[in-house]
């Protein structure tokens, strides 16, 4: 298994995620998102779960959780996730 490493953007994003789902629907619901997010980081770092490129920025993967995209980049010893952005958001502008 590679390492699994966040940048402090990426930490950012998950606690701002937390922070609003537990506002929008309660502290279990936000557990349960940000669970699912770093599960899906964990899978990719296992080798369980693979992305697709991202065409804005060469380099970079995407994987889908819910309507959340984790943007990352696959190297030989770790997977380094760059930023988790909802779907909805400009790409172009937030990475």
């Amino acid at each position: 298994m590679r390492s699994l490493v966040f940048l402090p953007a990426a930490e950012a994003d998950i606690e701002a995620i937390w922070d609003y789902s537990a506002d929008r629907w309660g502290e279990d619901q936000a557990d349960r998102y940000t669970d699912d997010i770093r599960d899906l980081c964990e899978a990719l770092a296992r080798g369980d779960r693979s992305g697709r490129p991202v065409d804005v920025r060469p380099g970079l993967l995407k994987c889908r959780v819910a309507s959340r995209m984790v943007y990352f980049r696959s190297e030989a010893e770790r997977i380094v996730v760059v930023r988790v952005l909802h779907s909805a958001q400009d790409v172009g502008r937030n990475l």
